[in-house]
């Protein structure tokens, strides 16, 4: 079981999953996720790591004042739980909204971050089919936390993985009852904000962009323009959709491992 543990930072309590022993690895979740629900599935691939799982505002084991959300404001929050575990230098991998977190880190703090990995990340949501999916969550997440999970559901998830999952109505209620829904539409109003452009050409770890192929939520374009604009950067993909790191955490933790023992 993890070692849960919180800090107090600027009117928050923000609370992170510590497992494990090694050499530290900060992951950082994405719109509507948390430490637990978007990186459970790769714990068991990453035995040799100390993996640290911060929850930032609005989601999971972090309660703050509800305020608007920037991408600083995410950043000190992971950094008050890095401070905080007494870690100095890591290894960050972000997802989703999480990317955006990382690569705004890895510019601020260079001589902290030594390998970075971006999965199904996005630099900005600035064409009309991001700003269109962004607004609607916002605006769900409040009316109607039902439908936008039903929705997170169908776009994040690829057929088969929900076909075979025999009692949807049941996980259905449980995110809805489970979610902390105006923290949901905080996040999505953030993803329509973002712009970390100019953030890119002053990361200097050394940087693994992991596309998903199937993606129905962030466009896969948006991994190739996050690869092209961060110096020496790989690209690599998951044959699968947004969530393809919960369907098979397998893979996207051999393709994080490989480049993490580089």
């Amino acid at each position: 079981m993890s070692k849960i543990e919180h800090v107090h930072h600027k009117g928050a309590r923000v609370g992170y999953r510590d497992d494990g022993e090694g050499k530290p690895l900060i992951l950082v979740h994405g719109t509507g996720g948390d430490g637990e629900a978007n990186f459970d599935g790769l714990l068991p691939h990453l035995s040799r790591r100390r993996v640290l799982r911060p929850d930032y505002a609005g989601s999971g084991l972090t309660v703050d004042a509800a305020e608007v959300l920037t991408v600083d404001h995410l950043v000190h929050q992971v950094i008050a739980t890095v401070d905080h575990a007494g870690i100095d230098s890591f290894d960050l991998a972000g997802f989703s909204l999480g990317s955006a977190v990382a690569v705004r880190l890895a510019a601020l703090h260079p001589g902290r971050v030594d390998r970075l990995v971006l999965i199904g990340g996005f630099i900005h949501a600035a064409d009309p089919r991001s700003r269109l999916q962004f607004k609607l969550w916002a605006d769900l997440a409040r009316k109607d936390p039902a439908t936008l999970a039903r929705l997170m559901m169908l776009t994040g998830f690829s057929y088969a993985f929900l076909s075979a999952i025999t009692d949807l109505d049941s996980v259905i209620a449980g995110m809805v009852s489970g979610g902390n829904w105006e923290g949901v539409a905080r996040q999505a109003e953030l993803d329509l904000r973002v712009d970390v452009s100019r953030e890119l050409g002053r990361v200097k770890a050394p940087t693994l962009v992991i596309g998903n192929r199937c993606d129905q939520m962030v466009d896969p374009a948006a991994s190739i323009a996050l690869a092209a604009g961060i110096a020496d950067a790989t690209l690599a993909w998951l044959e699968g959709p947004h969530l393809a790191l919960m369907e098979r955490p397998d893979v996207a933790a051999d393709l994080l491992m490989r480049h993490l023992a580089d």
